[in-house]
């Protein structure tokens, strides 16, 4: 039997509660203190989790902009999501043929010393795993467009919901598949056993 949309939605929350939910005291790349992180690159980096989030992504991303282009963000939490996404969109025989990239911390000083690797193209699709103050995707966004692009649209996994959130001081729109108010019961419990 095929699962509907929604269906795979619900597939990848559970698999996020059973696997990509870490209780431990961490620093964020924010800089940020957490008892909890989210760690969406491992559920990315196995079949099931590629895939789901592969189609899921893909089908967010599609209904905001549907002549969507290029997939990518900055390295390395957008490598596999956007690879996931370009399979996904390669399977689906989609009219459009979508292209990834990532944008580099910083730009290589050999080779052809590129800030931006693969093929980005307006309009484009940033994404990320998880969002928590959105530096990582303003950071890939500046250098896209100081790359030229200017139809940017922005999407991550997971909205971790911080008050400081640089996307938003900025007027960036951005999706996310998942916010921690959808997870924040299931973290408290955990806590709590803890």
């Amino acid at each position: 039997m095929d699962m509907t949309i929604e269906d795979k939605h619900e597939r990848l929350k559970e698999i996020i509660k059973e696997r990509g939910i870490v209780i431990k005291d961490v620093t964020l790349s924010s800089n940020r203190k957490s008892k909890f992180y989210y760690d969406v690159k491992s559920i990315v980096n196995e079949p099931e989790g590629a895939a789901l989030i592969g189609e899921l992504m893909l089908a967010q991303i599609l209904k905001v902009e549907p002549k969507i282009m290029s997939v990518g963000g900055l390295e390395s939490g957008a490598i596999a999501i956007s690879t996931a996404i370009v399979c996904t969109c390669y399977h689906s025989r989609l009219p459009n043929t979508i292209s990834g990239f990532f944008v580099r911390k910083s730009v290589k000083t050999y080779g052809l010393e590129k800030m931006i690797e693969g093929i980005a193209r307006d309009p484009v699709a940033v994404v990320d795993d998880v969002v928590t103050t959105g530096k990582s995707v303003l950071d890939a966004v500046t250098a896209l467009r100081n790359h030229g692009l200017s139809n940017i649209h922005i999407f991550s996994v997971i909205d971790r919901e911080a008050e400081e959130n640089l996307l938003e001081k900025n007027n960036l729109q951005y999706h996310s598949l998942f916010r921690h108010s959808d997870f924040s019961a299931h973290i408290g419990s955990k806590l709590d056993e803890s």
